[in-house]
């Protein structure tokens, strides 16, 4: 089959699914009074696919939650201490047209399917939005990336980042070719430092046969995008091969070693052996591709799938090596391919022992990463289903293939095409599951062992199409459960709290959406400081002191202090990976020698992710002794004899 005949039933075919989804997500919005005790606020838009994520934007300690809507809207939500509401909302179709999209119906409407991502791209302190526009291309709507950066919160603002939105290409239409309108994005965007150059860059996968990576200031990272041949007779546009695009989310994570994250993203592209060759391509198949910041292949990559993929990968040690391993499912079984597989490879590319396992069922939903049983070691978590295919089942398995539970598979009875959110959301010192599915009107919750289903505390927001979040947003030290559903965000206030388990929170693991299993970050601090001063050896005692980083994911940590006698050096504050060390600098001058003095407290926190990790703040007491500090130890001898 030629190339653009696929792609014209292939949008064809995706478009009249979508519709569907629509009808059955906007067309009936939900009661507020059914929610079961949520929190409901309402919006001049509906939310479909887009999944929430959050972030405390103005430092205040409560978290903003940030979600897409169906007719292009991007809405920011927060807390004024005893409500919610949306404080912050931006038609993306405006700023798309401000920046010169093609004119026609294209500029009269926008759609998000996409979750956005957040963090702090270029380290000013100053947290940035990034969020896929457009949807399917030939659907109608100018598509791109839009960056946006947070100005204030009195009142509320934000700004599209100079340079974006990106990449405004019209390679894709409903007919296989361009068709007026800026390419749409499904894809969410990941954010992480791909390059090494101390920023966060931003890469997504494009419908447009583009694996995209830009900086902060929309200019595209040295070697990126990915891209193919325009067709069989047209080498002009780029020497990758990678002949489609697709729906995967990247993942970010070190699969190798050397210190930086990889770019992991699963496509609708067959394998091909670039150039020519085209009568060779098989259609039936897809890729796995595992890209270095600098756009060369990993080694052992891409990797051959049964049929395309278009889960968003996971990256996590699933077999306890202490190396990265990728797991990712396939798709709806077409063009001839199977897609009821999941998979996980090692990072060179090979299969994992026990991997793949072949569902009854095909499968889209991206996997979630877990500790499920404390062990150490995560477990692999992910339903199967698509929108033609009921198969409603949920699995989980260790890292050597063999199923975590005698209760697995879970049957939930609707279609699971959605990631799966790992969270001790109760706080009764287990993981749970929460589980959506496709126009489901409940969250299910299931036990980590599969022996137990609730789909009552979290019923009737439906009908959904999207993941949940979990996390502490109001700033109150308790858990919330959060998902967006037709005309209204719902909250659900929940008895866990931070100190809980919370191994995969929301979709793609983090708000940068990274969709990697690390040990979350975790702040190790001395709880006094003892500093030891020789009486007559000058004016300045000296001592350094370590901030620890008890997690696997940097951190930024801050020192605060009012110690009129102390200086530190070289820093007040910094990014800590394993560890950071700072020097104490005391004035001693006037202290009266041998004793001890207290001369106050000195703080140490630390924040990702937009909010505090565990163990912050910690307070050290700073105490200093001046006086004779010589000491002699004399050894012990012990003689033993025999007669």
């Amino acid at each position: 089959m030629k190339r653009t005949e696929h792609i014209r039933m292939l949008i064809a075919r995706l478009c009249s699914l979508v519709a569907i989804g629509v009808l059955l997500g906007a067309g009936s919005s939900p009661a507020p009074s059914g929610a079961a005790g949520a929190i409901v606020v309402p919006l001049g838009d509906t939310i479909g696919d887009s999944s929430p994520a959050a972030y405390d934007f103005n430092g205040d300690g409560r978290k903003e939650i940030v979600v897409g809507g169906d007719r292009g809207n991007l809405f920011v939500f927060a807390y004024s201490g005893s409500t919610w509401s949306v404080v912050w909302s931006r038609q993306t179709r405006d700023d798309l047209n401000a920046a010169g999209a093609p004119g026609g119906s294209c500029r009269n409407n926008s759609v998000i399917k996409s979750s956005p991502a957040v963090g702090d791209l270029n380290k000013d302190g100053k947290a940035e939005i990034a969020v896929s526009v457009g949807g399917i291309p030939g659907a109608d709507h100018n598509g791109g990336v839009l960056v946006y950066s947070y100005q204030q919160s009195n009142p509320w603002s934000f700004a599209v980042v100079s340079g974006w939105p990106k990449p405004r290409l019209d390679k894709l239409g409903a007919a296989g070719g361009p068709d007026g309108c800026w390419d749409g994005f499904w894809s969410s965007p990941a954010m992480g430092d791909i390059d090494g150059d101390g920023q966060q860059e931003v890469v997504v996968l494009g419908l447009d046969r583009h694996i995209h990576a830009w900086n902060y200031d929309g200019s595209a990272v040295a070697g990126w995008p990915i891209y193919r041949y325009t067709d069989e007779s047209d080498s002009t546009e780029g020497t990758d091969c990678l002949l489609r695009g697709g729906w995967s989310s990247p993942a970010l994570g070190d699969i190798d070693g050397d210190g930086l994250p990889e770019v992991v993203v699963g496509t609708d592209s067959p394998p091909w052996s670039c150039p020519g060759n085209w009568e060779q391509i098989n259609y039936r198949y897809g890729t796995v591709w595992a890209i270095n910041g600098d756009s060369s292949n990993v080694p052992g990559w891409p990797v051959t799938t049964q049929n395309n993929v278009k889960s968003s990968p996971a990256i996590g040690d699933i077999d306890g090596d202490g190396e990265m391993e990728i797991v990712a499912s396939s798709a709806d079984s077409d063009e001839g391919g199977n897609g009821r597989y999941v998979y996980a490879w090692n990072a060179n590319g090979s299969p994992v022992p026990g991997w793949p396992k072949v569902l009854p069922g095909d499968v889209q939903a991206p996997p979630a990463l877990g500790d499920l049983d404390g062990d150490g070691r995560p477990e692999v978590v992910v339903g199967c289903g698509t929108v033609t295919d009921n198969c409603g089942r949920l699995y989980a398995w260790r890292g050597d293939g063999s199923s975590y539970s005698g209760h697995y598979p879970v049957s939930l009875g609707v279609s699971l095409l959605y990631a799966p959110v790992l969270a001790d959301y109760d706080g009764d010192g287990r993981v749970e599951i929460l589980q959506s599915g496709l126009g489901s009107p409940y969250i299910a919750a299931v036990e980590a062992d599969g022996s137990a289903v609730n789909t009552t505390s979290f019923d009737d927001p439906g009908p959904l199409f999207s993941s949940p979040l979990v996390d502490d947003v109001d700033g109150d030290g308790a858990l919330e459960v959060v998902i967006g559903a037709g005309g209204y965000l719902y909250i659900w206030n929940v008895s866990g709290t931070t100190d809980d388990a919370l191994p995969w929170p929301m979709f793609h693991r983090d708000a940068q959406r990274t969709g990697a299993y690390l040990l979350s970050p975790r702040l190790g601090f001395q709880d006094e400081i003892r500093v030891y001063h020789q009486a007559g050896s000058g004016n300045v005692a000296y001592q350094p002191v370590t901030i620890r980083n008890l997690g696997d994911v940097p951190f930024d940590w801050q020192i605060q202090e009012s110690i009129s006698r102390l200086a530190v050096s070289p820093s007040l504050n910094g990014t800590v990976v394993d560890a950071s060390t700072v020097q104490l600098e005391v004035n001693v001058q006037g202290l009266a020698a041998g004793s001890w003095h207290n001369l106050g407290s000195v703080r140490v926190s630390g924040t990702w992710n937009g909010g505090a990790v565990a163990n912050s703040p910690q307070d050290a007491t700073l105490y200093v002794y001046v006086g004779d500090i010589e000491r002699v130890y004399l050894p012990v001898v012990s003689k033993s004899y025999q007669r």
